[in-house]
């Protein structure tokens, strides 16, 4: 790639990012870079499947420890077709470090189809559906997202609109956001990358402020394969109504069952 041509392609993806920032599930950003690596888009292919749990500790506010949260998450997934992936998950309850609780918070489904590919691979156009239920069946959150790759070179661009509806004590909630996220793919062995992530509540008090009382927050992270382990880790910084820090680890167990990847 040329010198010009290797300023633009940087200055257009910066500049999307920041787009996407003030422009665009609330939470942080949080990838599954291990089908990044392999220049996928997010439906695990057919035949393939996996496992993992992710831990993850926040540091809401720096000047009170007792106030740290964390919590796990577990999931599976599975490819029926070459175009269509499920997924099967269960999160803990969040809990500081003065509460130490636990236990089963929330199930999930999600089933992941891609809509294009352009290029043999160069670009994905993905539609998800989610659906979150709490144990106690107080909550329901639908998620509809429409991630978007590009592949160039050893570089990958994701801008992941999002847009969610919460039912909770018979009224809905919604919010619509999005995240996005540079990788470099290191000899398909590893990935360093950084994301951002913007949600907006739609509705509730902060209905005529969706800007100011949105969450922001930016993330780096580093992911690598080691036999059938693939091994992620990512370090949040909160910008807007956000925790101050947080660190996520996810071990992902995978299996070829037919179709190499």
């Amino acid at each position: 790639m040329k010198s010009g041509s290797f300023s633009r392609f940087f200055g257009s993806v910066f500049a999307i990012l920041a787009v996407l920032l003030v422009f665009s599930s609330t939470g942080y950003p949080c990838f599954d870079t291990f089908l990044f690596i392999h220049k996928k888009s997010m439906v695990y292919p057919r035949g393939y499947a996996a496992a993992d749990v992710l831990a993850e500790y926040s540091v809401n506010d720096t000047r009170d420890a007792s106030g740290d949260s964390y919590f796990t998450n577990y999931n599976i997934y599975y490819g029926l077709a070459e175009s269509f992936s499920v997924q099967f998950g269960v999160s803990t309850v969040e809990t500081t470090r003065e509460e130490r609780g636990g236990g089963v918070d929330s199930w999930s489904a999600r089933g992941v189809l891609n809509a294009l590919n352009v290029g043999g691979g160069t670009y994905y156009l993905d539609v998800i559906l989610e659906h979150h239920t709490g144990v106690d069946a107080d909550g329901n959150t639908t998620v509809f997202s429409v991630p978007n790759i590009l592949n160039i070179s050893d570089f990958v661009l994701v801008v992941h609109p999002v847009y969610e509806v919460t039912r909770v004590d018979g009224a809905n909630e919604y919010a619509w956001g999005g995240h996005a996220g540079l990788f470099y793919n290191v000899n398909n062995r590893g990935i360093v990358g950084i994301g951002a992530e913007y949600g907006s509540p739609q509705s509730g008090s902060a209905l005529n402020r969706q800007y100011t009382d949105g969450e922001a927050a930016a993330s780096l992270f580093v992911g690598f394969n080691f036999g059938n382990l693939y091994f992620q880790n990512e370090f949040a910084k909160g910008l807007n109504n956000s925790r101050d820090y947080g660190f996520a680890a996810t071990v992902k167990l995978f299996l070829d069952m037919g179709m190499h990847i």
